[in-house]
């Protein structure tokens, strides 16, 4: 409960500074696998979910810890599973508030699983990243 009302206010301290600082620039618009475009503010989102801030870790720090703890024998498999995990996330993610599938409260959940999974039971998690994978593929259909 605790890292559940942590990571919300992280979330929520993240994209209220991200509001606020001056935007990046990145200019024009990226292009992502399967010829899906980002626009040059969802790249700027996507690229935060990717890297984080001050204030909230993101997808590649949060896979490093992940990978630490998991079994050996897993990281290869676990590491291109999350990789693609946070791409299809982090895309959907990125989108204006009014017409994404994922939001912050998802994030927070699906980041408890994983923790929770890696922390209880390591040599479930790539069954939890599957898991996880296929709530977003029917969330994105």
């Amino acid at each position: 409960m605790l890292f559940e009302n942590i990571f919300r206010g992280v979330l929520v301290l993240q994209c209220i500074l991200l509001l606020i600082l001056p935007s990046l620039a990145l200019g024009g618009q990226m292009q992502i696998e399967n010829s899906q475009q980002l626009s040059a503010r969802e790249q700027k989102w996507f690229e935060t979910f990717q890297k984080g801030t001050f204030y909230a870790r993101g997808w590649r720090d949060i896979t490093a810890e992940l990978l630490a703890k998991a079994p050996s024998d897993m990281k290869d498999d676990l590491k291109k599973r999350l990789d693609d995990l946070g791409r299809k996330i982090g895309r959907e993610w990125s989108k204006n508030n009014a017409v994404r599938k994922i939001d912050n409260e998802m994030l927070q959940q699906w980041g408890c699983q994983l923790q929770q999974a890696v922390e209880q039971e390591p040599t479930k998690i790539v069954q939890v990243v599957a898991s996880l994978n296929q709530n977003v593929l029917t969330l994105l259909d």
